[in-house]
């Protein structure tokens, strides 16, 4: 039995809790003065444990030169590599106050049992929850968009074109095999499934995919017109939208999440609530790569689940969920919409926690005698609540990452002083260096490569987005108008 004495909850009430077998076994009134804010671990709805060694890499990038980047920035990685990149993640995200991810995990050149073994060895290190997701497609971003390879330098073409991905048939194959570690996973870890980008993968795949999620029990995961180009490219190929494709496949339904949803039409929208699907919601990544802003008061005015995320290291830097729920908040005021639609605090907040638990196919957390005993104690002496007028707002607007004090999952205490208990002996930066000693020597050629490839790219991307959609998610320019 695990006691926690005086802590105000966001209502301004004070309690005792007491935390038996992973739950909350018991909450009464407290008789001292509160010095902690209680409330539920927040949960990431999106993220990528492979790219969080990689923060800063990216400037001025488009999504569509983080993709050229990609094969770099995320491969290479063996076992040992893997389990640290992603304890690493762990560790931030805990010490920020967060309990559970969804982390659609990328390894080159396809998921194998090892690394997501590894990767799932890792979050139970550390404590955390997690539903781990391998990210795969069989077509190339050259292959994937049409007319990309003839606009790049002959020689450049060649050496784009000389790189292929494992067809739909080893890709499965290999998943499939990788699958059979299900049973073997540690307690509150599970797997799901991210055929990353639709045009990025075959029909063939895609129905591969739709039947592999059927015959395990997987939750579908995939990034879903997050640019414009994407939006624009899914019309070009199927005359249709990303997600119209999708569920003429099969694949949009209740286990289903589309990630960014920025270039969605109306009718996508509509198509994505009648199927009970869910969004996930990356404020900070959709403005670090320029891609728009995500028209959030449709989602919610259709009554789709939307969870919230940070994106991965590569794209956005920071796993800190505190600056994920200021950011949709504050990015809920910029577009043309009344007043009503801006996001509160309380609305940012519940995306952080119940709606980012419908991603991952989870319960809501709750405080409640009986619910899974996942919280996050913060202090309020830290500057993010002095002086105190309103708990829940300030948890939305301050920087509350840095008053996290302590963190339980399941009853485990996972953070103490608000550091990462897993993590505590260890020396981080230079175990990271280490790792990027090791690895930049053998991720040297294709980096070098992607570097020649991503202005050419860039440019493709810049200038095919010209093309107009029926709708817009960008602020338009004064002589735009």
């Amino acid at each position: 039995m695990t006691l926690l004495r005086n802590l105000m909850l966001l209502d301004g009430g004070c309690v005792d809790v007491a935390l038996h077998g992973g739950v909350i076994a018991s909450i009464a009134p407290a008789q001292g003065a509160a010095d902690r804010l209680l409330i539920p671990g927040l949960i990431n709805a999106h993220t990528h444990g492979h790219a969080n060694l990689m923060k800063g890499v990216a400037d001025r990038w488009l999504l569509e030169s983080s993709l050229t980047h990609g094969p770099w920035m995320g491969g290479q990685r063996d076992a040992a590599t893997i389990r640290f990149s992603t304890l690493l993640g762990a560790a931030e995200m805990l010490e920020a106050g967060c309990t559970a991810c969804f982390d659609l995990f990328f390894e080159f050149p396809m998921p194998s049992a090892a690394g997501l073994l590894a990767a799932a060895e890792a979050y139970a290190e550390a404590g955390m929850r997690a539903v781990i997701a391998p990210m795969v497609a069989d077509r190339t971003l050259f292959e994937a968009i049409p007319g990309l390879l003839d606009a790049l330098p002959e020689d450049l073409r060649a050496q784009a074109a000389r790189f292929r991905l494992p067809d739909a048939p080893t890709l499965l194959a290999a998943l499939h095999e990788a699958f059979a570690i299900i049973p073997d996973l540690p307690p509150g870890i599970t797997l799901a499934l991210a055929p990353t980008i639709p045009h990025h993968c075959s029909d063939a795949f895609l129905a591969g995919c739709r039947a592999m999620a059927d015959e395990f029990g997987l939750r579908l995961h995939t990034h879903a017109a997050e640019s414009k180009l994407q939006a624009l490219v899914a019309r070009r190929l199927w005359g249709t939208g990303p997600v119209a494709h999708l569920d003429r496949h099969g694949l949009i339904g209740p286990h289903f999440t589309a990630a960014h949803a920025i270039w969605l039409d109306e009718g996508e929208l509509d198509l994505l609530a009648r199927r009970g699907a869910s969004i996930a919601h990356m404020p900070a990544s959709n403005l670090r790569l320029g891609n728009g802003v995500a028209p959030v008061a449709e989602w919610r005015a259709r009554g789709i689940a939307t969870g919230l995320g940070t994106d991965g290291c590569n794209s956005a830097d920071s796993l800190d969920m505190f600056e994920a729920m200021r950011s949709a908040a504050n990015l809920s005021r910029i577009r043309d919409v009344p007043r009503a639609d801006w996001l509160h605090a309380a609305a940012v907040h519940a995306m952080a926690t119940a709606g980012s638990a419908a991603v991952l196919g989870h319960a809501a957390p709750r405080i409640a005698v009986g619910a899974p005993a996942d919280l996050v104690l913060l202090r309020l002496d830290h500057h993010a609540f002095v002086p105190l007028h309103d708990a829940a707002t300030q948890i939305a607007t301050g920087n509350a990452a840095g008053a996290v004090a302590e963190v339980f999952v399941a009853g485990r205490q996972v953070v103490r002083d608000g550091r990462c208990i897993a993590t505590s002996g260890l020396d981080l930066r230079a175990l990271s260096a280490a790792a990027l000693a090791d690895l930049t020597p053998r991720l040297a050629p294709s980096r070098a490569l992607a570097m020649a490839l991503e202005p050419h790219v860039a440019d493709f991307a810049e200038y095919q987005s010209r093309a107009p959609l029926p709708f817009t998610r960008k602020l338009p320019t004064e002589h735009a108008a």
